[in-house]
């Protein structure tokens, strides 16, 4: 174990907490071909990256890391994916993180196994903490994340599609930098860990300032909520709910409304605590009420969905009518106002399958632009087809779990 090994065992932490697979790919190939890399190849982390054991630079393990981070990066696209894996994210790259610091601060061994007799007690415990300090920072982007999803969970305005970019590049182009300024690598990857956990504590800071005192029995809530979660006792005035689900400035004023536009932005309708599940009906964690308690409640729900249908598609024509430029708000427009009611409820498996279908009826929908006078009907056509299909989906799965599980059966 020399300073440098453990200085790109550090730095590399964040990048494994983002893109565990792509990073231990660019790792190996690092490892491997890094001597021959202009400006590179006499780098001390490129020579202590060469003395790696053989399984981890050979081709089977670069075509396995390979296949894994183009699969990495591809789950990272889509809500449903990443919905399912969230429950084991932290384990898997803590995991691909220990066995990458093994392969770096252990280059003599040639099999992993083999090197649980060989490694002296100081090499396994380092890098046991970096597996930990790798599973911490994963936790602490996951809170991130959870926090962009809170505004952005579909990518209808490109935000997710953003940061997956910036978590790509920042995964390749770290470890680079880890090679050719290990020390200033390292203090940026502190900095990348200090700025997450201050972001986490300014939206949790504004989240708790922004809430109000319930009249009855002062408890704190959201000042979009319809109902105190403690004592039960109705709010006088919410507030209304915004396009991200925050709470405006202006008080809503139709209470019964209100409480379908919360559950359009997948706000529970009492205490407009976020509903993080991708199921139609489910307990809220705060205040443990069913989204939708019968299926008069649900019928209810699409009916106010539909009552939006005729200005949202007036407003794509509208938009749609603007030569290329107004295609893209359209599409964002609509896809705000009538598919995340019905999508973040559909179940991960479901809901990818569903959004295939979606895409393919796009592409025939776009491939009809060059048609004389339907280029202005273009995005008021997918908004209809979109929300057909998704609200057929979401109708049969909810038709389907009101015949799995009345209410009072329902757990959290």
């Amino acid at each position: 174990m020399t300073l440098t090994s453990i200085l790109f065992t550090l730095g590399s932490a964040p990048m494994f907490a983002a893109r565990p697979f792509l990073a231990a790919f660019v790792t190996a190939l690092l490892a491997r071909f890094g001597h021959s890399i202009p400006y590179l190849g006499d780098r001390e982390v490129i020579q202590v990256l060469a003395r790696a054991p053989e399984w981890f630079t050979s081709n089977t393990s670069l075509g396995v890391f390979g296949a894994l981070a183009v699969l990495e990066i591809a789950a990272a696209k889509s809500a449903e994916v990443k919905a399912w894996m969230s429950e084991v994210d932290s384990l898997v790259k803590s995991v691909v993180a220990l066995v990458v610091s093994l392969a770096v601060l252990d280059p003599e061994s040639e099999k992993v196994i083999k090197t649980i007799d060989k490694l002296g007690v100081f090499s396994w415990s380092f890098s046991g903490l970096t597996a930990a300090t790798v599973f911490g920072l994963t936790m602490l982007r996951n809170q991130i994340v959870e926090l962009l999803n809170d505004i952005d969970q579909d990518d209808d305005i490109g935000l997710q599609t953003l940061v997956n970019w910036i978590e790509n590049i920042w995964t390749v182009m770290g470890l680079f930098l880890l090679v050719l300024l290990p020390i200033l690598a390292v203090v940026l990857s502190a900095l990348t860990a200090l700025g997450l956990w201050l972001a986490r504590r300014r939206a949790e800071r504004k989240e708790e300032e922004s809430k109000v005192a319930c009249a009855r029995c002062a408890t704190k809530i959201l000042p979009h909520a319809t109902l105190c979660h403690a004592c039960r006792t109705p709010l006088e005035a919410p507030r209304k709910v915004g396009v991200f689900g925050t709470p405006k400035a202006e008080a809503a004023p139709d209470v019964a409304l209100h409480r379908f536009e919360l559950v359009a932005r997948k706000r529970c309708p009492d205490c407009a605590s976020r509903l993080k599940k991708r199921q139609a009906r489910q307990r809220c964690e705060t205040c443990n009420r069913v989204t939708f308690e019968s299926p008069a409640e649900f019928e209810a729900y699409l009916q106010a969905l539909d009552r939006r249908l005729p200005k949202t598609l007036a407003i794509c024509f509208l938009l749609s009518a603007v030569p290329l430029v107004g295609v893209i708000p359209g599409v964002i427009y609509y896809r705000l106002t009538m598919i995340t009611g019905v999508r973040g409820y559909i179940p991960p498996l479901r809901g990818c399958t569903t959004k295939w279908v979606v895409r393919i009826v796009n592409w025939g929908v776009i491939a009809l632009q060059p048609v004389p006078l339907l280029g202005a009907t273009i995005v008021p056509l997918m908004c209809f087809t979109n929300y057909a299909i998704y609200k057929r989906s979401l109708s049969g799965r909810v038709t389907g779990e009101f015949a799995e599980a009345p209410p009072k059966e329902l757990t959290a």
